[in-house]
């Protein structure tokens, strides 16, 4: 899931206070509580995602193989 602009923007801003040193406890709490919330998104999305799609057939998938396999064997 790609992050917004304005969080990139924040995390640019984050690291700028991190590598020069001036980075507060109230910084690395917003910066926690919005990487956070990204990636409870994150994470909704992918079970979204993944109810979405329909449970693989085995017994279909085995049947086709096996005509597969057949055809192979009578050329």
């Amino acid at each position: 899931m790609q992050q917004s602009p304005e969080i990139q923007n924040r995390i640019a801003q984050w690291r700028d206070k991190q590598a020069n040193g001036t980075m507060t406890t109230q910084d690395w709490i917003e910066a926690f509580q919005h990487l956070r919330a990204s990636r409870m998104g994150a994470q909704a999305a992918s079970a979204a995602s993944k109810a979405k799609r329909a449970p693989v057939d085995t017994g279909a998938l085995k049947d086709s193989l096996r005509a597969f396999a057949k055809r192979l064997h009578e050329l």
